[in-house]
C-alpha cells in the first residue's frame, strides 16, 4: 500500500479503525477523458482546506467516526487483468479483518475486482448503482474488461441483484437489458428506491461522480446532462437509513480533477466522500 497525505479526520492508526478509505489509481480503459487514476491524491489535498469534518445532512461528525485512510493500492496504467487480480487481493486482507470499505477510483471497472472480493464474504447481495451510463456492454473495442462493461462482468460473475439509478445515456442493446432482465432494477426516481429494498438486505453502494449533473461536477471522463444534484444523493441516504439494511461497503468512482481547472468538481467530490463515510458509520454503529 502506498500510503500519502491522509483524508480529512483519518485516524493514526488502522488497528482502531472499523472503516477503511483507500484510492485505486486506475483510468487504463477510460475510453473519452482519462485522469480519474488521480483522484484521490487531489480530494486529500483539498480535504484540509476545502470541506468542514460536520455534515449539516447526517448530523454528524467526522472526529466521532474511527475510519482509516489507508493510502493508494499499488497500481501501474497497463494490464486491466493485473489490475483486477491486485485489486482483489488488496481488498481481501482488510475483509479478513472484518472491515468495511470505501474505495475511491479510478474508473468504473474497478468494482469489478471488488465484487469478486466481497462475493466470497457476502452472498448474496445487491448493487445500487448510480451512475449516468448504464455500463452493461459485453465488452468495448473488443476488450471485455471495461468501464462500459463492469456490471455485465459482475452480472455473468453472479450478481443477485443490480439496482440502477440516474442512468440516462446507453445502446440499444444496453436499453433492452434493463428491460428484459430480472436481475436489474431501473429505478427511475430516488423516491422509488425503499420499494426495492427488503429489511436486512446486504447493500454495497457503486457510484460514479457523473451521476450528477455536469454543471455541479464537468471533472469528469464522461459528463452527460440531465444528471442529479447533490440534494438527491443526500435524499438517497436517508433513504437508505430508513431502510434498515446492512451496508457492506461503497465506491466512488471517475473523477477526473485536471478536467476542471477550478478545482470545484474535486470539492464536490471531498464532499461526498464526507457524505459517504458518514452513512457507513452510521451502519456500523
Amino acid at each position: 500500500m502506498i500510503e500519502l497525505n491522509q483524508f480529512l479526520c483519518s485516524q493514526k492508526s488502522i488497528d482502531h479503525s472499523s472503516i477503511i478509505i483507500c484510492g485505486i489509481p486506475y483510468d487504463c480503459t477510460s475510453s473519452f477523458r482519462p485522469g480519474s487514476r488521480f483522484a484521490m491524491p487531489e480530494i486529500r489535498r483539498v480535504s484540509e482546506f476545502a470541506i468542514e469534518e460536520f455534515s449539516f445532512y447526517q448530523n454528524n461528525s467526522l472526529e466521532d467516526v474511527s475510519f482509516y485512510d489507508a493510502g493508494d493500492f499499488p497500481l501501474m496504467v497497463g494490464n486491466p487483468q493485473n489490475m483486477v487480480d491486485i485489486v482483489r487481493q488488496e481488498y481481501e486482507k482488510y475483509l479478513k479483518n472484518q472491515k468495511k470499505i470505501i474505495a475511491i477510483g479510478g474508473e468504473h471497472l474497478i468494482t469489478y475486482p471488488i465484487f469478486l472480493a466481497l462475493k466470497k464474504h457476502h452472498q448474496p447481495f445487491t448493487i445500487i448503482h448510480l451512475d449516468a451510463h448504464a455500463d452493461l456492454r459485453p465488452g468495448y473495442l473488443a476488450d471485455k474488461l471495461s468501464h462500459a462493461s463492469v456490471f455485465r462482468l459482475c452480472l455473468d460473475e453472479g450478481l443477485s441483484k443490480l439496482i440502477q439509478i440516474g442512468i440516462r445515456s446507453g445502446t440499444k442493446e444496453e436499453y433492452l437489458e434493463r428491460k428484459d432482465n430480472s436481475r436489474i432494477v431501473a429505478c427511475n426516481h430516488i423516491t422509488e428506491l425503499g420499494q426495492y429494498l427488503k429489511k436486512g438486505e446486504n447493500i454495497y453502494i457503486s457510484l460514479d461522480l457523473d451521476y450528477f449533473d455536469p454543471s455541479f461536477l464537468p471533472g469528469t471522463g464522461t459528463p452527460e446532462s440531465g444528471g442529479a444534484n447533490l440534494h438527491d444523493f443526500i435524499q438517497l441516504l436517508k433513504i437508505l437509513k430508513e431502510s434498515r439494511i446492512h451496508l457492506i461497503g461503497a465506491d466512488m468512482v471517475e473523477l477526473a480533477p485536471q478536467i476542471d481547472p477550478t478545482g470545484n468538481s474535486t470539492v464536490f467530490a471531498a464532499k461526498i466522500l464526507r457524505e459517504l463515510i458518514l452513512l457507513m458509520n452510521h451502519f456500523c454503529s
